[in-house]
């Protein structure tokens, strides 16, 4: 269990409690909505999948077990959440690709975003690199949790983190060698 605040959502939860859901969304809500958003480049994806996330509470909220990790349940549901998304699109794309010609220079709806140089390394990393490395770095789970999240055992977690690292390293080593001298601070 991480922190009694969790323990009196899941109470609440498990007695059918509208009070429990709100907890768990106050505690919880930003930081699922963000990981989501960096997980996936998408403002409207990552509403759709933040949406979906919290439905998922509502509806097995009452069935989680006493000694849940609410916490690392709820980044689960939201992780699984866009990865099957995410195979869904790959289905409608290989489809739509056999029917239609893709069409040429169209804009992304996202370019526009400013990202920073971190930012822009992690969307160059593959998505299970950033995921792994904004559950632990940025959502603060522990590698325990982050086992659990990813259904992983806790060396594999360790393992993958030190390659994610590396190669995020290597991403921002590769951004500045690009950077024109006029943008690089002394």
């Amino acid at each position: 269990m991480h922190e009694a605040a969790d323990q009196d959502a899941l109470t609440l939860l498990r007695q059918c409690d509208a009070r429990g859901f709100d907890l768990a969304y106050a505690r919880y809500a930003e930081r699922i909505f963000a990981f989501l958003w960096r997980l996936s480049g998408s403002r409207a994806l990552a509403e759709d999948l933040f949406q979906h996330t919290f439905m998922r509470l509502a509806e097995v909220g009452p069935r989680l077990a006493f000694d849940s990790d609410l916490r690392a349940w709820l980044f689960a549901i939201a992780r699984n959440a866009f990865y099957s998304h995410s195979r869904a699109r790959a289905v409608v794309v290989r489809a739509d690709a056999a029917l239609i010609p893709a069409p040429s220079g169209v804009p992304d709806p996202d370019a526009g975003l400013v990202l920073d140089g971190l930012e822009r390394a992690l969307a160059t990393l593959a998505p299970s690199d950033r995921e792994l490395l904004l559950l632990l770095g940025v959502e603060g789970l522990s590698p325990l949790e982050v086992a659990v999240v990813l259904q992983l055992d806790q060396a594999t977690v360790r393992k993958r983190v030190s390659r994610a690292r590396a190669r995020l390293a290597e991403a921002l080593d590769d951004q500045a060698r690009v950077m024109p001298k006029s943008m690089v601070r002394e």
